[in-house]
């Protein structure tokens, strides 16, 4: 039980020296030399279709980038459902779907992501919406990829040792 106790104060001692002592970002390694991490603006994006928005993030182009998609529909009948996914080149960042039905008027659907990119060629980002008894925007999904501050770590994963 004091181990639970001492295990929970830590924890909240901990959460709160890290929510406040934030270090500065890195800037992009020099194993990037030759890359920029530029801002995506709303010229480098376009609507498709009621259905798909796309961006570029440009050619030589190097670092961490939020992405964030919305969907809005107007429910049309009975049930109505919304789906929204991002892709990222050829890879698929997520797929999310909202199920929870609403009896009328207008819903929006928000998803996002974080990717990081190292690309000599330009990068395609895509948000495709689809929606089930309702009506699509016709002015297309939102689409907003924004540059991250760099923070030196290409990866990480949790996992369990051996017990």
């Amino acid at each position: 039980m004091r181990f639970m106790a001492l295990a929970a104060a830590s924890s909240a001692v901990a959460s709160a020296t890290v929510s406040s002592a934030q270090p500065a970002p890195f800037p992009l390694p020099r194993a990037f030399a030759g890359y920029a991490q530029p801002a995506i603006t709303p010229g480098l994006c376009k609507v498709i279709s009621a259905g798909e928005t796309q961006c570029v993030i440009p050619a030589m182009s190097a670092g961490r980038y939020v992405i964030e998609a919305a969907g809005t529909s107007t429910a049309a009948g009975a049930a109505p459902q919304q789906a929204l996914e991002i892709v990222v080149g050829e890879s698929s960042c997520g797929l999310g779907r909202n199920t929870k039905s609403w009896s009328g008027g207008r819903r929006t659907f928000r998803l996002s992501c974080e990717v990081r990119v190292v690309a000599d060629a330009p990068i395609t980002v895509r948000a495709l919406y689809a929606d089930a008894q309702a009506t699509k925007d016709p002015k297309g999904p939102a689409l907003v990829v924004r540059a991250l501050p760099w923070d030196g770590v290409l990866s990480s994963r949790i996992f369990a040792p051996k017990q």
